[in-house]
């Protein structure tokens, strides 16, 4: 799979071929000679670059917009083998449980309107290469379950252009010793707890350090809007952030701590302290209590980013004792470029940038602009089209 993977990824390095309408009838199998199978993997960029999905597979046609039963999202994905998955029409789906998603596949909604209710995406457990583009996943706040989780030693995942909101728990998890991981032109909206790359389940806060440092993440060109915080919020694990807009958080932006290393670069923060206030009358929570964050905003708009460490600073000067932590309670930062629109405040620079690690690959990073704010509110989340960037290429080697 990985070897495919990269092959795929040397040949499309010669040039971008966007489809023209009739691509989806025009193949019979998921093939790099197929222009809409190629046109999707031409977009990869970041740390899931690797990630081909069904290449190589079959197509498979999902025909019923039912929960369960011949036909359905769920009954496509239950079979083992590579596949790309499609869509016969439009389709809104409620669904009863989370979606289990194996290796290889590419759920790709290109072409029509998916919607996912109420529970979204498992892909857990070891699962490789998945590709999931062109969906909205909206919780309507009814079960604590995520959007997308991605845990368990998973790897080589791309999600792109998904339309996100509406959970009681996280949108996006990356966690547990999972890597290699790209998030692209993703809208993020009305939601507490946005992302999180790794959590910590123990009152020991580096009790899984050696399996969550692998963890390798790229967020570029997504959208958050009308969030509460975690947007995202990283431990440990290695984030490169480019090209992002976040805009009317209600108590804070991005958060860094425990030795996570991020690049965080070219990013855009729009905020205003007297904006109104658009959550709902509660937000219930995974940890129990309902809140709302509305009296936060007239200072939400100062912490673009939470201070370096913040978010754990009182756990950890509350167990350094115990557990003699020999790790900082900081993250590790490399820091440029971003820009701040509005009220919206800088709240980190620049801490050891030196053991941060260079991305491995090029992008399509542009300067941070109000072009280009304008384009993300425009092109991320469940867009019709492609978006038709092609990114900087690395010479061949």
């Amino acid at each position: 799979m990985k070897i495919a993977a990269a092959l795929s990824t040397l040949l499309l390095s010669f040039g971008c071929f966007m489809p023209g309408a009739k691509a989806l009838n025009d193949c019979s199998l998921p093939t790099l000679s197929c222009p809409v199978v190629q046109s999707l993997l031409s977009q990869r960029e970041g740390y899931g670059r690797s990630a081909a999905g069904g290449l190589d597979g079959t197509f498979v046609t999902v025909t019923s917009a039912s929960d369960s039963g011949p036909g359905t999202l769920r009954d496509t994905l239950s079979g083992r083998g590579a596949k790309w998955i499609r869509f016969a029409n439009d389709m809104t789906i409620d669904l009863k449980s989370q979606l289990k998603v194996r290796s290889g596949t590419t759920i790709d909604g290109r072409g029509h309107t998916i919607i996912l209710h109420d529970y979204g995406l498992s892909i857990t457990d070891h699962t490789q290469s998945v590709i999931v583009t062109h969906l909205t996943i909206d919780g309507r706040f009814k079960t604590i379950a995520q959007a997308v989780n991605i845990a368990n030693f998973s790897s080589d995942i791309w999600v792109n252009h998904l339309d996100l909101s509406r959970f009681i728990d996280r949108l996006i998890n990356v966690k547990s010793g999972s890597t290699d991981v790209t998030i692209s032109w993703v809208k993020f909206h009305d939601h507490n707890k946005v992302m999180l790359i790794n959590n910590l389940p123990s009152k020991d806060l580096f009790a899984f350090y050696d399996r969550d440092k692998i963890a390798r993440v790229t967020l570029h060109h997504s959208y958050f809007l009308n969030t509460v915080q975690r947007n995202p919020r990283v431990q440990i694990g290695l984030l490169h952030a480019y090209n992002n807009l976040l805009e009317d958080w209600d108590v804070y932006g991005m958060s860094f701590s425990l030795e996570a290393r991020a690049t965080v670069e070219g990013n855009i923060f729009v905020n205003s302290t007297s904006r109104p206030c658009r959550e709902p009358s509660v937000f219930a929570t995974k940890e129990g209590p309902e809140m709302n964050y509305c009296k936060y905003i007239p200072r939400a708009a100062a912490n673009a980013q939470l201070p370096n460490g913040k978010a754990d600073e009182a756990n950890y000067n509350g167990t350094v004792d115990q557990y003699g932590y020999q790790h900082d309670m900081k993250a590790f930062l490399r820091v440029r470029e971003n820009l701040y629109v509005g009220d919206a405040l800088q709240g980190i620079d620049d801490y050891h940038p030196e053991k941060v690690p260079t991305p491995p690959y090029c992008t399509s990073y542009e300067a941070p602009s109000l072009g280009l704010a304008a384009r993300i509110r425009l092109e991320a989340g469940n867009t019709t089209q492609e978006t038709p960037h092609a990114i900087d290429r690395c010479p061949a080697q």
